[in-house]
């Protein structure tokens, strides 16, 4: 069983994108990230998708939502939608605390003004890191990078 990643998500984006989304999100409320995913256009299982959403709100000029998925943020989702509705721009703050993983991208503090600097762990990610942290959990997931632990390396 994975650990739950909590990721709240704040999107804006012109009028019609945020609209057009909210209303595909809100017709499959309580389905999963993976009929998100197909309502979007693309094979679930070609996009790493599992989990799904527990909030969603239409407020002024911002959408927000909140997903709960497996071990890390679905960034191949969030990317998707990105693809289908470009004027987006997706801020996140995201909580796995079983593994101690705090992540935001949201650098300037709009949203989620939390920093390392005030106390709050969260680590700063680009796009640059989410794309590296997908192909490492896509490599581990089809065998092609292979994780070793070893008791050397355990520092607990």
């Amino acid at each position: 069983m994975p650990n739950i990643c909590t990721t709240n998500y704040v999107i804006e984006g012109k009028k019609d994108e945020l609209d057009a989304l909210y209303q595909k999100m809100k017709e499959l409320r309580g389905q999963s990230l993976g009929q998100l995913v197909e309502a979007l256009g693309k094979d679930p299982n070609e996009v790493m998708c599992r989990g799904g959403w527990t909030e969603l709100e239409r407020e002024g000029d911002i959408l927000r939502m909140t997903f709960e998925t497996a071990w890390t943020p679905c960034y191949e989702v969030t990317q998707l939608m990105k693809a289908v509705y470009p004027s987006l721009r997706i801020y996140y703050k995201a909580e796995e605390p079983g593994c101690e993983v705090y992540l935001k991208n949201d650098a300037d503090g709009k949203y989620f003004p939390e920093t390392e600097a005030d106390g709050h762990a969260f680590e700063l990610m680009t796009e640059e890191r989410e794309q590296l942290q997908t192909r490492l959990i896509r490599g581990i997931k089809d065998g092609s990078i292979e994780v070793k632990v070893s008791k050397e390396n355990d520092k607990g």
